[in-house]
């Protein structure tokens, strides 16, 4: 086996030797002079040398020394000095590549400015935003200088390297929560390796940062779909990529809770990055770090120790802020599994400012943090953490929704200029034809025709991109509306002070609570069963409010019909809440609520009966009972535009009698088809 590997080191080093002194030769024997191009020869010596850094290959650092010994002080000597500045950020030595990219970049400030100077200044931009990225979690700088980079590259002789940037900016926008950006900048790296006509190998990673996007927004199938098509092409991908895809991959796996496959894909990751040689990197210790958090969350506390101690060492030694909090993160989960606040109390002290982060890591910490301060008693700052993380996931799914429209109107957009483009095409066939008035006429009215088809296909299309924005800005406003403020004020005030075990099991259920309703807030449609488990869990924290005196009755299908049937979300929810506030609240004595569900073939009946004063819309002067209701309607309305036939949702309030006619209660009903169309 040793002789094996002698063999092949020895082959890698006579071939490097043949590189090295073709180079030199060619260059000595009437090469560019100082400010031309490369040579086709040039240029594909960059690219393998390239390839190679990103490889870590050792032999590759011995070919950029023996070409730069040969060019001292040209733009061919800078070539291949900024490839080793790649080469060290890649490796256990990543601050060597700032002074490696800015030295480059000085050099050619000062040169004139070509093709060729343009596209190592975008290497050595890119290179230093890389760094930043990477390893200073300063992403603003990252932003700005892949942006110049970027510029740069388009207007030079590499553009071979534009997708690689463009993603490389993409991921700088994901960092700091900004998905439109980011998928625009995948969108256009995808468009710019077919406009360059590149292999279809290099859309391998952009498919990997679709995944990443994809996995933010809680869209775990759609992200599923992008990593399987990576996953299908992973012997193709360069190391580097294959680490970066595997950690995304075991992300992934991580925030759908699936912490085995999590588990076996960064052990996984793991193997990769030694059998690459490259095990004391950043990418080894950003992967011991995961890897810990997954230990804690499978309660391995001391794996979990074992390995964040490894990570927050290297983090430490080489200034990675983001690093250095998440392991400070996953040690408080250690310390609250072990029940030694003071510990966490100690790492909260030590650690100073907290820099800004993506919020994918702060909802991490946020969570460990709320169970700190319930173990410790301090349920304000529990209280108000909880609403902290509540304003900035509102936040952060306002920006998903805001991808979702971007991406409507990017479709849109694209199939109008085809339609244009088709249209200067039969434009220019025209032109041709003049000569021939016959065929002139017959263009002419074949052109009005398709004109008029055309108009009418885009309105459809207008009308239809116009209902979807619709459903997406009542999706927005139902998520606004899930949990009234004064709700959750209310329950606090009224459970906080009797007994520590009343008040931590009371804010435990609110805090389920919100959190169903935030998991709730993405989707249009759930099933029959996920609405009833979260109105049992809404009326056991309303019965706190209500009184004792109140019977609740729910008549429901049996599992298998809840999990068939569909309906929009938070539906019941209103109507159970518009009973309990408008209806029960006001009634003195035994307050009675009822949900009755019953399914045929074709439909599902829901009545929500109470036993209050009876519904009257003179009464109805609450906002928040007024929007709930609008919101029915409205979605109520969208839907039965899309579906045709019988197959349309029906909603009715009314009051009901007794048998002296007396009003005795309110009863809501709906109706909802089980073959409607889902939007």
């Amino acid at each position: 086996m040793y002789h094996n590997k002698c063999s092949v080191v020895a082959k890698q080093t006579f071939h490097t030797l043949i590189i090295c002194v073709a180079s030199v030769c060619a260059m000595s024997c009437g090469g560019h002079k100082s400010g031309d191009a490369r040579t086709e020869y040039e240029q594909a010596q960059f690219i393998r040398t390239n390839d190679s850094i990103l490889r870590l290959d050792s032999l590759s650092l011995r070919l950029c020394d023996s070409i730069m010994a040969a060019t001292d002080d040209s733009l061919t000597y800078y070539d291949y000095y900024i490839l080793k500045g790649r080469y060290y950020l890649l490796s256990a030595t990543p601050d060597s590549a700032l002074h490696y990219a800015r030295r480059t970049r000085d050099f050619m400030e000062k040169q004139p400015s070509t093709s060729r100077t343009r596209g190592i200044k975008a290497i050595a931009n890119s290179t230093e935003a890389s760094f930043y990225h990477l390893l200073r979690h300063n992403p603003q700088e990252a932003i700005r200088l892949n942006t110049l980079a970027y510029r740069q590259i388009i207007d030079s002789d590499l553009k071979y390297y534009a997708p690689e940037i463009a993603a490389n900016l993409a991921d700088a926008y994901i960092s700091v929560d900004n998905l439109p950006e980011g998928a625009k900048w995948y969108r256009r790296a995808l468009l710019l390796v077919d406009s360059l006509d590149l292999p279809k190998t290099k859309n391998i990673t952009l498919y990997m940062g679709l995944g990443q996007i994809y996995t933010s927004m809680n869209d775990f199938s759609s992200a599923r779909y992008y990593y399987e098509m990576s996953e299908r092409q992973f012997d193709m991908m360069k190391p580097n990529m294959q680490s970066y895809f595997l950690n995304n991959y075991g992300n992934y796996f991580y925030f759908k809770h699936d912490y085995a496959n999590a588990l076996s894909t960064f052990r996984r990751l793991q193997k990769h990055i030694k059998d690459s040689g490259a095990g004391d990197t950043y990418d080894m210790y950003l992967c011991k770090v995961n890897l810990a958090d997954i230990f804690l969350n499978i309660g391995q506390v001391d794996s979990a120790e074992a390995y964040v101690n490894q990570a927050a060492d290297y983090f430490e030694r080489n200034g990675v802020k983001i690093g250095v909090y998440y392991a400070n993160t996953i040690r408080i989960g250690i310390a609250l599994k072990r029940q030694d606040y003071a510990k966490v109390a100690g790492i909260l002290a030590s650690e100073g400012k907290v820099g800004e982060y993506n919020q994918s890591i702060k909802n991490i910490r946020s969570r460990y943090m709320r169970w700190y301060y319930e173990k410790t008693g301090n349920y304000k700052m529990a209280y108000e953490d909880l609403l902290k993380n509540i304003a900035q996931n509102d936040s952060l799914e306002h920006n998903r929704t805001h991808m979702k429209a971007a991406e409507i109107m990017m479709r849109y957009t694209e199939d109008t200029l085809k339609l244009h483009h088709q249209l200067e095409i039969n434009e220019k066939n025209a032109e041709v034809n003049k000569s021939k008035a016959t065929l002139w006429l017959f263009v002419s009215i074949a052109l009005a025709l398709a004109s008029f088809i055309v108009c009418g296909i885009i309105t459809l299309r207008k009308r239809k991109l116009q209902t979807r924005m619709e459903i997406l800005t009542l999706r927005l406003n139902n998520a606004r509306q899930r949990i009234s403020p004064h709700f959750v004020f209310n329950v606090l005030n009224t459970r906080i002070g009797p007994t520590a075990n009343e008040e931590t099991d009371v804010l435990l259920r609110l805090t389920k609570l919100i959190r169903s309703s935030l998991d709730m807030t993405g989707k249009s449609w759930v099933t029959l069963r996920e609405e009833l488990h979260f109105i049992r869990d809404y009326i056991a924290l309303e019965r706190t409010l209500v009184g004792e005196d109140f019977g609740l009755t729910i008549v429901a299908p049996d599992e298998k019909t809840q999990e068939e049937v569909k309906l929009p979300a938070m539906f019941i929810q209103i109507l159970v809440e518009n009973a309990i506030k408008h209806g029960l609240k006001c009634v003195a004595g035994h307050k009675q609520l009822d949900i009755s569900i019953s399914c045929s073939d074709a439909m599902t009946y829901i009545e929500v009966d109470d036993n209050g004063p009876g519904f009257d819309i003179r009464r109805t002067d609450n906002k928040r009972t007024k929007n709930g209701l609008d919101i029915i309607r409205q979605t109520i309305s969208i839907v039965n535009q899309e579906n045709h036939g019988t197959a349309k949702m029906h909603f009715s309030i009314s009051n009901r009698e007794d048998d002296n006619g007396n009003i005795c209660g309110c009863r809501a009903t709906l109706r909802i088809p089980r073959n409607i169309k889902y939007i």
